[in-house]
């Protein structure tokens, strides 16, 4: 918990959960600023009539605050719809940096030391074959995420078992597009989704993408 502090501290983007403070009573308390509606996929759970336009502004969000942690070497390690918060329906924040780490400048991954409870349905090949943790993977997390978006918050690769998804993935078949995602988005998903960790894009280029798109629909 304090590690997760400690990281937190050290992020200010309006996209972040903020960190108040640390409150050491019988329990250590990490204080949060409130994001009052509650993870996203809950909350697209229970708003199937959100616009695809407030769903794009929200992964787009997102995208900004993850853009902001890869240009200050953090890896989030566990970017999924339920780790972010709404404040309202037209903002989004970033939370639980219990996994995430601060990578070192002259290398641009962490090495995890083996297996934990992982939420392998989000993470990329070279995480769960190699223990790469890098922007990238945060990447195809983010792509993960933005299924889950567009899908109104439901699980990805339903019904099927972690292995399964490994087998899905490594014969180069993803998850097929949610009902009437629009297609750029469905795009940008599965350039995510690229196998190969120096094909797949950065969030310094997944984030302009999102916003064009956004700003094109909102108009």
């Amino acid at each position: 918990m304090l590690r997760e502090a400690n990281v937190m501290q050290q992020l200010d983007n309006p996209y972040i959960v903020r960190m108040i403070g640390i409150c050491e009573a019988e329990n250590l308390m990490l204080v949060m600023e409130l994001a009052e509606l509650g993870p996203l996929n809950k909350f697209l759970q229970k708003n199937k009539n959100t616009s695809v336009k407030n769903i794009t502004e929200l992964v787009h969000q997102v995208s900004m605050g993850m853009k902001y942690l890869e240009e200050h070497n953090f890896v989030h390690r566990d970017l999924a719809a339920r780790n972010v918060l709404l404040v309202t329906q037209h903002y989004a924040k970033i939370s639980d940096f219990g996994l995430s780490k601060a990578v070192a400048e002259e290398q641009n991954y962490y090495k995890a030391k083996g297996h934990g409870k992982w939420p392998v349905k989000w993470y990329a090949p070279e995480c769960i074959n190699y223990f790469k943790f890098s922007s990238k993977s945060d990447v195809w997390s983010f792509g993960v995420l933005m299924w889950e978006a567009f899908s109104y918050g439901q699980k990805p690769y339903k019904g099927m078992k972690g292995n399964d998804v490994m087998q899905l993935i490594e014969s180069g078949k993803r998850m097929e597009p949610p009902v009437n995602c629009p297609t750029e988005m469905y795009d940008l998903m599965t350039t995510c989704w690229i196998y190969k960790v120096d094909e797949r894009p950065g969030f310094a280029v997944v984030e302009p993408r999102l916003r064009e798109y956004y700003y094109d629909i909102a108009q």
